[in-house]
């Protein structure tokens, strides 16, 4: 499904119930976006799923590839226009139909279950607002979760502010309830790194919650020229990342 981005986005919203709205900011992701749009197709909740594909490039490479998967309802794609990550997926939530989000980028995998048991656990703990269970941490482009080679587990701790001053366990999985927007405001646009760390800490600080569950959910790909991970922002992102835990740990 091809849809022009509108002032009045709710004019764009399906009127299909669905369970859960993947978020996804496409920029030259070319290598790895068919592998991506065929490991969402594969979740046991994919029929229950908003997949909304927001393309900030300025060619037509990767929608060349997304083009085939349109024909199923639940794949919604926008041209958004060159923006920052953030922003995409602030627009994301503002088009999605769904009460439980996710983002999910285009060089990272799930089990095929995964999203299913992370929506299953919100659906099921009415006081929780986000959840997020371990990855792999991968160093091979197009993984799979379940023929990985990788033994290395990026930790989770319990969801506390102290723990979370320590480390970023939702990191690059996790599903939340979209209330939290009302409750605690979009991503902060101002950070280029690190705003999804900073919503983590303000769904704490504001009474939140946010918990782990007892499962390996995908892949992390160690992505060399990733926004984060690329070494030409490494000394930034680090540094944005201690900015945040600066002002939370007052």
């Amino acid at each position: 499904m091809i849809l022009q981005l509108k002032k009045n986005s709710s004019q764009l919203l399906s009127c299909v119930d669905f369970k859960v709205s993947v978020i996804t900011s496409i920029y030259k992701s070319s290598k790895f976006l068919f592998d991506f749009l065929k490991d969402v197709k594969r979740q046991n909740i994919f029929p229950e799923s908003e997949i909304l594909l927001l393309d900030a490039n300025e060619d037509n490479e990767d929608y060349e590839i997304i083009k085939p998967f349109l024909s199923y309802r639940n794949f919604k794609y926008y041209r958004i226009g060159k923006c920052s990550i953030y922003e995409a997926w602030n627009k994301g939530i503002e088009l999605s139909s769904s009460d439980i989000l996710t983002n999910w980028n285009t060089d990272d995998r799930r089990s095929y279950n995964s999203l299913y048991k992370q929506v299953e656990f919100l659906e099921n703990n009415p006081d929780i607002d986000l959840c997020y269970g371990q990855v792999y941490e991968t160093h091979k482009e197009n993984d799979i979760f379940e023929f990985t080679k990788s033994e290395i587990l990026w930790p989770i701790f319990d969801g506390t502010l102290k723990n979370l001053l320590i480390h970023n366990s939702p990191h690059c999985l996790p599903v939340w309830k979209k209330s939290i927007h009302k409750r605690f405001g979009l991503f902060n646009t101002n950070y280029n790194f690190a705003a999804d760390y900073d919503m983590w800490f303000r769904i704490l600080k504001g009474g939140g919650k946010i918990s782990p569950i007892n499962e390996i959910i995908g892949l992390y790909y160690k992505n060399p020229s990733g926004i984060s991970t690329d070494v030409k922002n490494l000394e930034k992102a680090i540094g944005e990342v201690n900015l945040i835990r600066g002002i939370y740990s007052k």
